[in-house]
C-alpha cells in the first residue's frame, strides 16, 4: 500500500513530509528510545520522481517516525507503508522504510530521508510496538545495495531477491552523504544504469574527473521483491 507521508505518520508519530532543508526534524518527536538514522541528500530529477531505502540499525527495530528534509517545496515525499491495523510501527513499518520523492520543478532536486527507529519489542512511546509479522503473499520485501564513487572511477554492485521470491520491479538512486546538500552539478557528472538478469538487479556506475570529492557522492540499486 501506498502510504503518504503526512497520512501515516501522523499515527507514527508525527513526522512532517516537507521540513525545509537545514530546520528542524521530527522523525523522533515524542518518541522514546528513538534512534535517529539520516539518510544521503538523494537526487530528484526534474519533473522525475526518486525511490531510497533507509534502514534501521542492525538488530531487533522498527520504524517508528520519519520526516524529510528538501532542497524545494516542489518535491513531495512520502513512503511506503503495509497493510494491517492498527496503523503503527511493527505493522504499517518493518525494519526499513522506502521513501518515494516527486518533483514537479524544472530543475534538479534533492531530499533527504530521515528515520526514528525503536526496539522491536516496546520503547515506542506513544504506541506500543509488537514484533513484526508479514502474512505471507501481502507486501513485497525490498532490498538494497550502494556502491560508492569518487571521481572518474567506475563502480559496479548487485542486488537479488531470494529463496523464491520474484523480482517485480527496481530501482537506482544517485545520494550524496553530506550535511547539507551538495552543489547539485555534480548529479550531471555521474551516469548509471542498470541490467536485470533473472532475479538480480546489476548496476554499473561512471564518475566524471569533475565531480567533487567532497559530494562524497554513492548510488543505490534496489529490488522489490514478492515472496
Amino acid at each position: 500500500m501506498r502510504a503518504g507521508l503526512a497520512a501515516v505518520v501522523a499515527a507514527l508519530a508525527g513526522a512532517a513530509a516537507l521540513a525545509p532543508a537545514g530546520g528542524a526534524t521530527n522523525e523522533c518527536h515524542g518518541i522514546q528510545a528513538c534512534i535517529r538514522v539520516v539518510g544521503p541528500w538523494v537526487v530528484v530529477p526534474a519533473r522525475g520522481k526518486a525511490l531510497y531505502l533507509l534502514t534501521c540499525p542492525a538488530g531487533r527495530s522498527v520504524v517508528a517516525g520519519l520526516d524529510a528534509q528538501v532542497t524545494s517545496r516542489d518535491v513531495r515525499v512520502e513512503f511506503e507503508g503495509r497493510i494491517g491495523a492498527p496503523v503503527q510501527p511493527g505493522v504499517t513499518t518493518t525494519r526499513y522504510a522506502l521513501f518515494r520523492a516527486v518533483s514537479i520543478s524544472g530543475r534538479i532536486q534533492a531530499f533527504q530521508p530521515l528515520l526514528g527507529c525503536v526496539p522491536a519489542q516496546g520503547g515506542g512511546g506513544r504506541s506500543t510496538v509488537s514484533a513484526f509479522v508479514s502474512p505471507p503473499g501481502q507486501s513485497p520485501e525490498y532490498r538494497s545495495r550502494i556502491t560508492l564513487l569518487t571521481p572518474g572511477s567506475v563502480g559496479f554492485v548487485s542486488v537479488a531477491c531470494q529463496g523464491r521470491e520474484r523480482l517485480v520491479d527496481s530501482w537506482h538512486a544517485l545520494a550524496f552523504r553530506t550535511k547539507k546538500p551538495p552543489p547539485l552539478s555534480n548529479a550531471g557528472r555521474v551516469e548509471a544504469s542498470t541490467v536485470v538478469v533473472g532475479k538480480k538487479v546489476v548496476l554499473s556506475a561512471t564518475a566524471s574527473d569533475g565531480l567533487s570529492i567532497d559530494a562524497h557522492a554513492i548510488v543505490q540499486v534496489g529490488a522489490e521483491c514478492a515472496p
